[in-house]
């Protein structure tokens, strides 16, 4: 089955920088980093029509990083295995590293992969919904099927020793757009929580997990 992609577009905050510096004898590296965006500190408001909704804590189980592009019209794929959960409230997550010959490269996508691992789902977030009578519900929106967080830019060039940081910034304050006060009021609830799901309230879970696909854009700093 294929996996489920998150591409992240251009036009929002997820960026992408790329710091070098030369080091002799060494094949090139890019470490993968999850970095807090500038309003992502806990807990993180996020705007509903009629209420409110407050993310106060929440993970990513990473299993891959890879890198994909085209190189004299040749596709290539460099990819690592890298088991970890993340906090998505922490200031600066490191994901891993690749090592990548040096080169020009075409249609460039730095992906990473999350799945579920364990008992652990392959995303998740937990806050409270508070509505317009000022009654406080909480809520959890879990994602348990595989995906890929996918960011791509047209062309980047690699060079001979270089040290690289890819920084990966999601605005998880835009996953609720488009939810309505009437639509969690109205949810199912779970011994008073909110469970939102591919099989629990189905119809936020579908806006939420969309939501993710304009979570940011791509910036790449020399």
């Amino acid at each position: 089955m294929k996996k489920n992609q998150i591409l992240l577009s251009l036009a929002v905050i997820t960026s992408i920088l790329f710091m070098s510096c030369k080091k002799d004898n060494k094949m090139p590296s890019i470490e993968y980093q999850l970095k807090r965006s500038s309003t992502s500190s806990a807990p993180i408001s996020a705007r509903i029509l009629g209420g409110s909704v407050e993310f106060t804590s929440g993970y990513a189980s990473v299993n891959e990083i890879e890198f994909e592009a085209e190189k004299e019209n040749t596709e290539l794929e460099y990819k690592s295995e890298t088991r970890k959960k993340i906090d998505l409230f922490s200031p600066i997550s490191s994901l891993g590293i690749l090592t990548v010959p040096a080169g020009v490269y075409d249609d460039v996508e730095f992906e990473v992969e999350v799945q579920p691992n364990g008992t652990d789902a392959a995303f998740q977030l937990n806050g409270s919904f508070t509505n317009g009578n000022a009654v406080v519900t909480p809520i959890v929106f879990t994602v348990n099927t595989p995906l890929e967080i996918e960011s791509e830019q047209s062309r980047v060039t690699i060079v001979d020793g270089a040290s690289l940081t890819a920084f990966t910034t999601l605005n998880l304050s835009l996953l609720t757009t488009g939810v309505t006060e009437t639509m969690l009021n109205n949810a199912t609830r779970s011994s008073g929580i909110v469970q939102i799901s591919a099989t629990s309230n189905t119809n936020i879970y579908n806006i939420m997990f969309d939501n993710l696909r304009n979570c940011g854009g791509v910036e790449i700093d020399d």
